[in-house]
């Protein structure tokens, strides 16, 4: 038997205790009121651990102690041997990574995630808030029927050059319809032109402090049982973390917040790319 120091991190919410595969193990446990850290001893052993990858564990005893794994370069890069990624959006990805603000674009596993969410819901009308070079949109349009609709709203007309080449290239372009601007003012246009409830999907991954306004517009749009799904919704752990307190941090965190008190939908948070929450109007 071994043990090991690790480090003990309390605020208000409950977290998690995180076990690595190595000697030293962070222990993140709640503890209401206060924002401190401490070193703690305890025995590593006893945590446990799964050969070649991380675990997580809820400290709370009332979650059984359920291991969740937490994905590291060697797992990820498995799990993206194993996404099915059209030809036409490989030559997009390689290409947006070239260009700078590449990490804004969505992951392989996130665009397959949202291409099947569009054909589980037999989705004909769809809205993408925040189009960049168009990886998740080209990826929403192959998975559209024919006389399928998208909308498109980007306000980076450079950005969106790259996108609507690869919808040419791809013969989804007469599925696609560009909004150049600011998206607000796009949402609140169609829905003053009675567009209302008549969408079925929308994605979200622009603007970090405009997030809950989208998403009140969105919901306009999007019909009873319909699907919003917002990106970004973990923004590289800082959410979690009660010294970062910068601006989008913020507003994002709040958004997940008032998220969670929303009974006009229901919802669930996956830990895919940088976190994503699947809203569904109810």
């Amino acid at each position: 038997m071994y043990a090991s120091w690790g480090v003990v991190h309390r605020w208000a919410d409950p977290v998690v205790a995180y076990r690595p595969y190595c000697p030293f193990v962070p222990v993140i446990q709640p503890v209401k009121g206060l924002n401190v850290s401490r070193s703690v001893y305890h025995n590593a052993k006893a945590l446990g651990s799964v050969a070649n990858t991380d675990t997580v564990v809820a400290t709370d005893d009332n979650y059984g102690h359920k291991e969740v794994i937490s994905v590291n370069p060697r797992l990820y890069d498995y799990l993206l041997a194993n996404v099915r990624e059209p030809e036409i959006l490989r030559e997009l990805r390689e290409e947006t990574a070239t260009l700078r603000g590449s990490q804004m674009q969505v992951s392989p596993d996130q665009a397959q995630l949202l291409a099947m969410l569009v054909q589980i819901l037999g989705a004909q009308r769809c809205i993408e808030v925040g189009v960049y070079t168009g990886y998740s949109s080209l990826a929403v349009a192959l998975a559209l029927p024919e006389g399928g609709l998208l909308v498109a709203c980007e306000r980076d007309a450079k950005s969106l050059e790259v996108a609507q080449r690869y919808y040419e290239r791809a013969g989804v372009s007469n599925k696609v319809n560009v909004k150049h601007g600011l998206a607000a003012d796009t949402l609140k246009s169609m829905i003053q032109n009675g567009e209302g409830g008549s969408y079925d999907f929308a994605f979200v991954d622009a603007e970090k402090k405009m997030y809950q306004d989208y998403f009140d517009l969105l919901l306009q749009l999007v019909r009873v049982g319909g699907v919003i799904v917002i990106d970004n919704v973990l923004w590289h752990g800082r959410v979690a973390d009660p010294l970062v307190n910068d601006s989008k941090t913020l507003s994002i965190r709040n958004f997940n917040k008032e998220l969670m008190d929303d009974d006009r939908v229901s919802i669930s948070m996956v830990p895919i790319g940088d976190g994503m929450t699947i809203c569904r109007k109810r």
